[in-house]
C-alpha cells in the first residue's frame, strides 16, 4: 500500500481548500443573481401596482399618465440592468469555473509528478 508524501499531503490539502474557495465564490454570484432577479421581480410588481392605482385614479390625467411613463421606464431601465448583470454573472462565474480547473489541473499534475514515500 502506498502513502502519500508530506508534499502530497499539502497539495492535497490546497486542492481541497481551492476547491472550497471556487465553490463559494460561485455560491456568491448565486446569492447576486437571486438578490438581482428579486429587486427585478418586486420592480415588475410595483410597476403593476402603480400602473392599477393610475388607472383608478383616472388615466386620463396628465400627471398619472406622466407618472405612468416615468414608471415604466424606471422599470425598462432596471430590466436592462438586471440583464446585464445576468450577463456579467454568467461570465463572472464562467471564469471562476475556467481559472479555477486550469489551477486544479495543475496542482494534480504537480500532485502525480512527486514520488511516493
Amino acid at each position: 500500500m502506498r502513502h502519500l508524501s508530506a508534499q502530497q499531503i499539502e497539495i492535497e490539502q490546497r486542492i481541497r481548500a481551492h476547491e472550497d474557495n471556487t465553490a463559494e465564490r460561485l455560491a456568491t454570484i448565486r446569492v447576486l443573481e437571486e438578490q438581482w432577479d428579486d429587486y427585478r421581480r418586486v420592480m415588475r410588481e410595483n410597476t403593476a401596482l402603480f400602473e392599477q392605482a393610475g388607472i383608478a385614479m383616472g388615466a386620463d390625467n396628465y400627471f398619472v399618465k406622466k407618472d405612468l411613463v416615468a414608471r415604466r421606464e424606471v422599470d425598462s431601465y432596471v430590466g436592462q440592468l438586471a440583464h446585464e448583470q445576468a450577463e456579467f454573472f454568467e461570465e463572472t462565474a464562467s471564469g471562476i469555473r475556467s481559472s479555477s480547473e486550469e489551477e486544479l489541473e495543475r496542482m494534480r499534475r504537480e500532485k502525480a509528478g512527486m514520488s511516493w514515500a
